[in-house]
């Protein structure tokens, strides 16, 4: 069991690796998915920058929207529709970074 250790601990990091939220799942897939504190039907979607501008570069689109919600209910996730927070089409909630824009929004009719 010992000698198994290793070997165990190291496939558990893998998999955690590959997790919806995790930064590796964000440059493979183009997206992650983080549950938003406090709200259980908010969600934040980190959607890669790559990603974006093949969705046609602007978060407040239908295009960009749908993108979200069939990544959403691929994961089992806001099944009745997802909306975008009001902040996010002013940008005030929209979050930047070098490689990724975070879009705020909440599950539809839990």
């Amino acid at each position: 069991m010992i000698r198994r250790l290793p070997a165990v601990l190291a496939a558990l990091a893998l998999l955690s690796s590959c997790a919806v939220d995790s930064n590796w799942y964000l440059m493979d897939s183009g997206y992650s998915i983080n549950p938003v504190a406090g709200d259980p039907d908010g969600y934040a979607i980190e959607i890669h920058l790559n990603q974006l501008k093949q969705l046609g570069g602007d978060v407040n689109s239908a295009r960009v929207n749908l993108y979200i919600a069939e990544h959403l209910k691929s994961h089992g996730l806001c099944r009745a529709g997802w909306q975008p927070l009001p902040c996010v089409q002013d940008g005030s909630c929209v979050q930047h970074t070098a490689r990724s824009v975070t879009v705020t929004g909440r599950c539809l009719g839990s």
